[in-house]
């Protein structure tokens, strides 16, 4: 927690105040390793997926379980090392030429889309999808990572104003054929990444089919090898 207000606001009650953060704070990361006020926790590399909010997440569960005394450094090293994360939520697919494929199905806001954006260096994205009547021009927040923009759905036309002078940007009309046109745009090291920023509601009944759809169109292509 390094927001001043909130931990202003925080110190203002008679509560014992705790912080966190990825490089300062009570819990924080240091050597290669989550600490806390009692030492070493977990190495970053044990973590089950190690992404910047990952990091920042597991941070916040270290401190609310050993803080409140509802588990051991040990316990919570083996629940971090464990932990599954949900599907379709910047999951990895498959690795193909040397590009990584993963399936952000899940973030159908820009908002949403946020952390899988700034989680990568060189990105190749493809968004859109049936907007929720929100601002789009957010998923444009991060143009130094941004390799090209695949735009598909009915938001199309707003992904691509979104994207305007920042990089290439292409649209395809089905999710294979997306798929394909990423591979095309990606070099070896780049990150394909389905993050829509809108509703799967256009060509899919919900946003776990359309991730579905997308890890078999890129699963199709690891068996052409």
């Amino acid at each position: 927690m390094r927001d001043e207000s909130i931990q202003a606001s925080a110190r203002m009650t008679p509560a014992r105040v705790v912080t966190f953060g990825l490089d300062k704070g009570d819990y924080r990361v240091e050597n290669g390793a989550l600490v806390g006020p009692h030492g070493r926790i977990i190495d970053v590399g044990q973590l089950s997926r190690a992404l910047p909010h990952d990091v920042t997440n597991a941070l916040t569960a270290c401190a609310l379980v050993l803080e409140s005394g509802l588990g051991t450094v040990e316990g919570v090293a083996n629940a971090l090392s464990r932990y599954h994360h949900a599907p379709h939520r910047i999951q990895f697919v498959a690795e193909v030429d040397g590009v990584s494929y993963y399936d952000d199905s899940k973030a159908t806001s820009p908002h949403a889309a946020q952390a899988a954006l700034t989680s990568f260096d060189r990105i190749v994205l493809i968004a859109g999808g049936k907007n929720k009547g929100l601002d789009l021009s957010s998923m444009a927040s991060q143009p130094q990572r941004m390799r090209a923009v695949v735009a598909i759905g009915h938001s199309a036309n707003l992904i691509e104003e979104a994207f305007n002078g920042i990089c290439r940007i292409e649209r395809a009309e089905s999710m294979e054929a997306a798929v394909k046109t990423a591979r095309q745009l990606a070099d070896s090291g780049d990150v394909v990444l389905l993050s829509p920023g809108c509703t799967s509601y256009d060509w899919y009944s919900n946003y776990g089919e359309r991730g579905d759809d997308f890890a078999r169109c890129v699963r199709a292509m690891t068996k052409e090898k």
